[in-house]
């Protein structure tokens, strides 16, 4: 499985709750909420530009969906912007902008999993007691997390692989795809070789 952003915690959680489903696992570019350290609330401006957002999204809908709703190339252009490490293609931001106002439940849905840090941090305090014992790949962007990826994975897993590409900020496949290519197809040439017999 590869989870990148939201993946993530996604992919941490299906391997904790259900080993035998995974052989490798790679994840990049997030915190696992309960698992990350978390830093203070008043963090330097360049960090705070970077993270303002997620208390922003925690915020209930009557607030936060009130103020982003027919402004989301707005709001939304400004977090692919704030989180790239070179800009994002015109194409690829509208792409996904145009998915997140699609509906009120896609902005909802976006901002939902915020809202659900709480139970998350439970559900992983739990989850962290048993570590991961497959082999993880934890890739982080040289203008964004970098090691902090590695940092996070070695809380809860055995076999963690620390990869950083350089040039990529946050949104990794968007950035530097070929590097990421070059990134993963070592570490998956054993599940590939192995479905191939």
């Amino acid at each position: 499985m590869v989870g990148f952003d939201t993946g993530m915690p996604i992919g941490y959680a299906l391997a904790a709750d259900h080993p035998e489903r995974l052989e490798r696992l790679i994840v990049g570019e997030a915190v696992i909420t309960g698992v990350t350290p978390s830093p203070p609330l008043l963090v330097p401006g360049p960090l705070n530009k970077r993270l303002w957002h997620i208390a922003f999204n925690r915020l209930d809908g009557s607030v936060n969906e009130a103020l982003v709703q027919c402004r989301e190339d707005i709001y939304f252009g400004a977090e692919f912007a704030g989180s790239a490490g070179t800009p994002l293609p015109d194409a690829v931001v509208r792409y996904y902008v145009e998915g997140l106002a699609a509906s009120r439940d896609a902005l909802r849905g976006s901002f939902a999993s915020y809202r659900a840090i709480d139970l998350s941090i439970a559900q992983n305090e739990q989850r962290k007691q048993r570590k991961l014992t497959l082999p993880v790949l934890a890739i982080g962007g040289g203008k964004a997390l970098g090691e902090g990826v590695a940092n996070t994975m070695r809380l809860v897993a055995e076999n963690v692989e620390s990869k950083i590409i350089p040039d990529s900020g946050h949104w990794v496949a968007e950035e530097t795809p070929e590097q990421l290519l070059a990134v993963l197809s070592p570490f998956l040439a054993p599940y590939r070789d192995a479905a191939a017999q």
